[in-house]
């Protein structure tokens, strides 16, 4: 095995299995062959790999370099804006198991014009006199505008529901999918078989964590709560926000009652399959918003308190010390949002896998019969969002 531009492409593909994902990892700094951050980061890749059953290729920039910003990591995806229509489209053309049927059987419907209602952050009288969103009481959000009536999803997303083009016509940009960038100026655990020293971070369960933003699990909310954050006073975005952002595939199941989507940073959303009625295996909350939900960035699970069991790897937080499960609730909602999942999530509830017994399983590379290995190189593309560091527990963004 040799590498081109230190750069390797990773397909788990088992005897039973047609096909499978196909990750590439290019090193743009600190992630050279034989080093401990690229083995993590080629474990995290086989594990989605080996679930994921899409005959797509996910481009990722990987590094592992001392951050000027102090921060634990930085992270970024890219995106395409499509119409609510490609989205339902999509995802009904889309369905290949019970979970993906009973998640488009839930969608709300959508208005002659294209758009869908949800619970929402209310309006207020800014100081100069135009109209911004308030975090003080919400409303219904009904009014068609692109909030409403159009999606933000990642690439790798749109590369397994088959769209190719934006909502203008113009056609998506599949280069880099995303980047992430550790610290290497913090303690990091490679290999969890032997628990995570007490002042360490789990890489393995955090590259996971990562890998799955770049598959899609985000949150317009973010956007929203970025854009009524202290301090945020440009009158562009305060004058017409929702014309500004757009919500994600995820954010279609997003509930806050039975019947209701809540897109706002007030209330406690949960994922739902069944229109509201219920919270998926018993407990679903997300986050709400860093700045003016529960502090947590919305395109998470609820933070667990201290150090109890995370509802699913996509946790808001880690703490030192503390190893990483992925659990059935982080693949429902990757499967919900359009990726073919090798399991039936809805039979198997009580998923959950620690990056222990992922690091046993994925960490060696198998004989060339069980993993395909192809070399390719691609740019870097995104903008940031960070790990901030929060007394025992760092934020992961």
């Amino acid at each position: 095995m040799f590498l081109v531009n230190s750069a390797i492409a990773i397909c788990a593909v088992a005897a039973s299995q047609a096909q499978a994902v196909t990750f590439v990892l290019n090193d743009i700094g600190g992630v050279g062959a034989g080093t401990r951050a690229r083995a993590g980061y080629e474990t995290a890749a086989r594990y989605w790999s080996s679930l994921l059953t899409d005959d797509v290729t996910v481009n990722l920039n990987v590094g592992f370099y001392e951050l000027d910003s102090g921060a634990l990591a930085e992270a970024s995806s890219s995106y395409a804006y499509i119409s609510m229509n490609q989205g339902y489209a999509a995802l009904t053309a889309d369905r290949t198991s019970t979970l993906d049927t009973q998640a488009v059987g839930s969608l709300r419907p959508l208005g002659s014009n294209g758009a869908i209602e949800a619970v929402a952050n209310n309006f207020a009288n800014g100081a100069n006199g135009w109209n911004g969103y308030t975090d003080l009481s919400t409303r219904l959000d009904n009014d068609g505008s692109r909030n409403n009536s159009s999606l933000k999803i990642t690439t790798a997303s749109a590369k397994a529901l088959g769209i190719t083009t934006h909502f203008d016509g113009n056609e998506i940009n599949f280069g880099s999918d995303g980047t992430i960038v550790f610290n290497s100026g913090y303690p990091f655990d490679f290999n969890s078989t032997d628990g995570i020293p007490p002042r360490s971070f789990d890489f393995i369960g955090v590259a996971i964590h990562e890998i799955g933003h770049a598959l899609g699990f985000v949150s317009g909310v973010d956007d929203v709560d970025l854009r009524t954050s202290p301090g945020q006073t440009e009158w562009w975005w305060l004058n017409d926000v929702e014309n500004s952002i757009n919500m994600s595939q995820l954010d279609l199941f997003r509930y806050g009652s039975a019947g209701n989507l809540d897109w706002s940073t007030q209330n406690t959303p949960y994922f739902s399959l069944d229109g509201g009625v219920s919270q998926l295996f018993g407990d679903s909350r997300f986050a709400t918003g860093a700045y003016n939900g529960d502090g947590r960035q919305a395109s998470h699970w609820k933070d667990t308190a201290g150090r109890g069991p995370q509802l699913g790897v996509l946790d808001p937080t880690s703490a030192r010390g503390q190893m990483q499960d992925i659990t059935a609730l982080d693949l429902a909602a990757i499967d919900a949002i359009g990726w073919d999942v090798n399991m039936n999530v809805l039979a198997n509830s009580n998923y959950r896998l620690s990056t222990a017994s992922i690091y046993r399983t994925f960490s060696a590379v198998p004989e060339p019969a069980t993993w395909g290995m192809m070399i390719l190189g691609f740019g870097m593309v995104g903008a940031s969002s960070r790990y901030r560091r929060r007394s025992s527990k760092v934020a992961i963004a």
